[in-house]
């Protein structure tokens, strides 16, 4: 009995930090679908949608009202505002324009970032480490 107290005292935080990973890369894709839900919705409705930033929400807005959903990230996981920037960020997506660069970082409490950048050449989101 002890000897398996022992193997759960070392292993835990290493089964912790897999898990807190695997929180960090599912939240990190859930952005990504987040916002190209909202680019193709614009592309196909031709109206333009607001992408509002919080620290634990995403929020998109159609211009007209007619379309509008949320996402809120899981306990743990955050998008920490950028230095000097206020604690709520709005992007507007325009029908027919690139998308802008936007580049968010998701990190868990634990210290662990993942970066969620759009590429404005080709719209396209990529998740990679923080550098």
């Amino acid at each position: 009995m002890a000897l398996a107290g022992m193997i759960m005292a070392i292993s835990f935080p290493s089964i912790t930090g897999g898990l807190d990973g695997v929180k960090l890369q599912s939240s990190a894709r859930r952005v990504v679908a987040f916002v190209n839900a909202a680019r193709e919705r614009v592309e196909r409705e031709q109206i333009p949608v607001e992408v509002v930033i919080e620290s634990a929400r995403l929020k998109a807005l159609a211009a007209d009202g007619t379309w509008e959903r949320s996402l809120d990230l899981p306990d743990g996981v955050e998008i920490p505002p950028p230095e000097m920037e206020r604690p709520a960020r709005r992007v507007v997506l325009l029908p027919g324009v690139p998308p802008p660069r936007m580049r968010l970082t998701v990190r868990t409490t634990r210290g662990r970032s993942l970066s969620v950048e759009m590429n404005p050449l080709t719209g396209v989101p990529e998740i990679g480490e923080v550098q």
